[in-house]
């Protein structure tokens, strides 16, 4: 993760977010210092943007995003010959120590990798061809991934259709800074992330899965609305 991300955090609230009240309104450079990943998304409002998918290769690109906590680039460079039974092997993009990564995935997507595999069957695809392929081909005739901005607008557009927004960190087409916009590939990750921190409060298991070069501990962190929850539960 980028220490060069807003912190401003996102919470889902009735369908839409709210900003935190955690959010530093200091300087650039003390947001930068103290950079905390947004809340992002629930599994259900990921969900929902999943179902919105209009064809089988695009929900099968949204379930792997979210399956994984993948970056989009390493998304996109993902082939049948890299889906296993229980685990996806992937390019690691920004962790020269260990160039690939193997993802295991979570018991609610274990039928994952078979739904890779008929896909890419169906399509007749080889077995280093990308399976989430563009139309246009190569130079050379072969196939080629779809880009980033092809698989940014298939989230957007996926998001749009569920109704499920954010409240935008910087000025867009969508609006200004803090209007509800469309959602975008790397908040599955930080969605993914914060569950698996959450549900088997391993940090070293987070950092295993994203591929990070090093702990990150701001996912330890929690927001005004989860404490306040969680503090309810404390009996005196």
């Amino acid at each position: 993760m980028s220490g060069s991300h807003p912190s401003t955090a996102l919470i889902p609230v009735s369908g839409r977010v709210q900003l935190d009240s955690r959010a530093d309104a200091g300087s650039v450079r003390s947001a930068r210092k103290h950079w905390q990943p947004p809340e992002g998304l629930s599994p259900a409002e990921v969900q929902s943007v999943i179902d919105a998918a209009t064809s089988e290769r695009d929900r099968l690109l949204l379930r792997v995003l979210w399956a994984t906590g993948a970056r989009i680039s390493e998304v996109l460079a993902l082939r049948p010959v890299d889906v296993q039974r229980d685990h996806l092997v992937l390019v690691n993009r920004k962790n020269s120590s260990q160039p690939v990564k193997r993802v295991f995935l979570p018991a609610g997507q274990a039928d994952l990798p078979g739904a890779l595999l008929i896909w890419a069957n169906e399509q007749g695809l080889a077995p280093r061809a990308p399976l989430f392929f563009s139309r246009k081909r190569s130079l050379d005739g072969s196939l080629q991934a779809i880009s980033r901005v092809q698989a940014w607008t298939i989230v957007k557009a996926a998001s749009e259709r569920a109704g499920v927004r954010v409240l935008a960190l910087r000025a867009s087409q969508h609006g200004a800074v803090g209007e509800p916009a469309p959602v975008h590939p790397h908040l599955f990750r930080h969605a993914r992330v914060r569950q698996i921190v959450r549900v088997t409060r391993s940090l070293p298991l987070a950092q295993r899965q994203a591929g990070w070069a090093r702990l990150q501990m701001a996912y330890l962190t929690v927001s005004d609305d989860e404490a306040r929850r969680l503090m309810h539960e404390v009996p005196e």
